[in-house]
């Protein structure tokens, strides 16, 4: 496993324009996966390591090897993560995960959505909260660690006062930093109305005593590419991680990912998908995507998520935009009813070298 500590604020941009002037806010999003991925390729990069990366020099410049069309490099990220670190847990790094989607706000407190038959035939939601059931929730955003999701996963985590006890809040784990400038000329100096302001990202740290607890950004790797990339660009070291290329260190620490990816489902079960990181979906209909990619053995019940993620970003060797892709976001939650017995794989959708489409399994709804 690959701890990240940034030494400042991050700041990953949105896929809207944004210039110092007429355009002059943005606002950092969360790390997605390739970004994280990108910062690796970089360092790997800096080694001279081109082969790693599936790229080779020609006369005018550098090739994607061998199909340039369906280009990914010779590793694998199973998936980037928020995580703490507790000087007290002899710097044990543990990763953080967003709250299900399917556990909601009431009044304040965390419930968990349960399935209400409608006379139609059709299955609606309510939410349940001690032992009663409510029609108004909203979304509850934060976050909790391996062992609670795994709770919630194998249905022990169902309740809201278990819940509460395993939170993170959001503004625990990352705080938002306002930074204002002025666009420069290209003399390189300050240009009349061209001011800007970003709204960045403070990862937390807190000292309690003698226990400091930090958060910073866990990357697990597929099986076998730990040791070679850590063979490549070291123990130790930094990185350029997201706009402005600030620094950040990483050090490679003992440590398998505490969950288990995907897995085996009977028919006529009733079972969920909870994503883990962003899926990339394909086609305008998540329902048919999801039952497509489980190959029509399952069917979709329920969905329930928040607004797509755009994932876009810069292709270094052409020199231009990659395409633009549409993801779930980590926390989403797929109530499914299984038809036929099905396996399902750890990950789903597109870019699954960078960690994308990590799915856990869980039981019924």
């Amino acid at each position: 496993m690959m701890k990240i500590s940034p030494y400042d604020i991050l700041f990953f941009r949105e896929s809207r324009d944004f210039s110092a002037g007429e355009n002059h806010v943005a606002e950092s999003i969360e790390p997605l996966p390739h970004t994280i991925a990108g910062a690796i390729m970089g360092a790997i990069y800096e080694k001279g390591k081109l082969d790693l990366l599936n790229l080779r020099r020609t006369n005018s410049g550098v090739e994607k090897i061998p199909d340039p069309r369906n280009w990914e490099p010779k590793f694998s990220i199973l998936g980037t993560f928020f995580g703490f670190e507790r000087t007290n847990d002899e710097g044990e790094t543990r990763p953080l995960f967003p709250l299900p989607m399917d556990l909601v706000e009431v009044e304040g407190r965390i419930a968990p959505l349960r399935a209400h038959p409608l006379s139609d035939g059709r299955v609606g939601v309510v939410a349940e909260v001690k032992g009663k059931k409510v029609l108004h929730f909203g979304p509850r955003r934060a976050f909790i660690p391996a062992e609670a999701l795994e709770r919630y996963l194998s249905g022990d985590l169902n309740d809201g006062p278990h819940v509460e006890a395993n939170i993170r809040e959001v503004k625990d784990v990352y705080e938002r930093e306002t930074r204002i400038g002025i666009g420069l000329n290209e003399k390189r100096t300050a240009q009349e109305g061209l001011l800007y302001r970003i709204s960045a990202l403070r990862l937390q740290e807190e000292r309690e005593k003698e226990v400091l607890e930090e958060t910073v950004i866990t990357v697990y790797f597929e099986p076998g590419d730990e040791k070679v990339i850590e063979d490549t660009i070291g123990e130790k070291g930094l990185l350029k991680l997201g706009g402005e290329s600030r620094f950040a260190g990483f050090e490679f620490k003992a440590g398998s990912f505490p969950l288990k990816a995907g897995g085996d489902v009977k028919a006529d079960e009733k079972f969920k998908l909870y994503v883990a990181t962003p899926l990339i979906v394909k086609g305008s209909s998540v329902r048919a995507f999801i039952e497509e990619e489980l190959k029509g053995k399952a069917r979709v019940v329920k969905v329930f998520t928040d607004r797509l993620i755009h994932v876009t970003g810069w292709d270094a060797v052409k020199k231009m935009p990659k395409p633009t892709y549409y993801a779930l976001p980590p926390g989403t939650v797929i109530w499914l009813d299984a038809e036929k017995d099905l396996s399902i794989p750890p990950k789903l959708g597109r870019m699954t070298w960078a960690g994308y489409g990590l799915v856990l399994v869980g039981g019924g709804w």
